[in-house]
Order: structure tokens, then C-alpha cells, then sequence
């Protein structure tokens, strides 16, 4: 996967971010897509919903490419 393709993020994935004086979780509601950043040690980072987020890389899949 490259920075900067799209991702679906399936409905009850748990996503957590570093906000400096603590941890925010939270876990999806809903099918996301997402913008993938990178990734260190099977752990993605992503862009969706406004945020920064990281998430386990076993619960996302890339988007089909169009032809």
C-alpha cells in the first residue's frame, strides 16, 4: 500500500490517536473510507473523519483501483 490511497475502514474497528496529554479511542460506527499515511509494525496510520487516527492493519482494506 502506498501513502495517499484509499482505504475501507469495515463498521466496529477501534481507532485510537495521541492527542499529547492522552489517548482519544474511538470505534467506528459506520463503513469508513480513509486516506492511508503510513505504517510501523502492522500498525496503519490514516487519515478519516477529520483526523489522524492509527489502527490495526488487519482491519483495513484497500479500495479498488478504477480501471
Amino acid at each position: 500500500m502506498n501513502q495517499g490511497d484509499l482505504i475501507h475502514i469495515p463498521q466496529g474497528v477501534q481507532l485510537w490517536s495521541d492527542t499529547g496529554t492522552g489517548m482519544r479511542h474511538r470505534t467506528t460506527e459506520r463503513p469508513t473510507i480513509g486516506i492511508y499515511l503510513g505504517s510501523v509494525n502492522h500498525v496503519y496510520e490514516v487519515y478519516a473523519n477529520g483526523r489522524e487516527w492509527k489502527l490495526k492493519s488487519r482491519d483495513v482494506y484497500p479500495m479498488e483501483k478504477a480501471c
